[in-house]
């Protein structure tokens, strides 16, 4: 019974911290995505700047959200993989 308190509290631990981080993340992808609107507006109009340049922008805007899909998906199977750790009981068990 004590232990299963624990576990449940524990897994509620886990589930705030992953709420937590999920909206970290949705408020970072927010700025990167205002961020490109605003490159991508400022590219068009730098009539001055190489198109070489504007590409090279443009590949680091694009390699940056891949990282951070890669970054984001890597967490996410992180947790999946503590809760399934959870649920199966090959956690350690507490005061052990």
């Amino acid at each position: 019974m004590i232990m299963e308190q624990q576990m449940n509290a524990v897994k509620q631990m886990i589930e705030m911290q992953k709420a937590g981080f999920d909206n970290i993340m949705n408020s970072t992808l927010m700025f990167l995505n205002q961020s490109d609107v605003m490159l991508n507006s400022f590219l068009g109009l730098a009539t001055w700047m190489p198109e070489e340049m504007k590409n090279a922008f443009r590949q680091q805007t694009e390699t940056k959200k891949q990282a951070f899909e890669f970054f984001k998906k890597s967490i996410d199977d992180g947790y999946d993989n503590l809760m399934k750790l959870l649920e199966e009981g090959k956690f350690p068990k507490f005061g052990q």
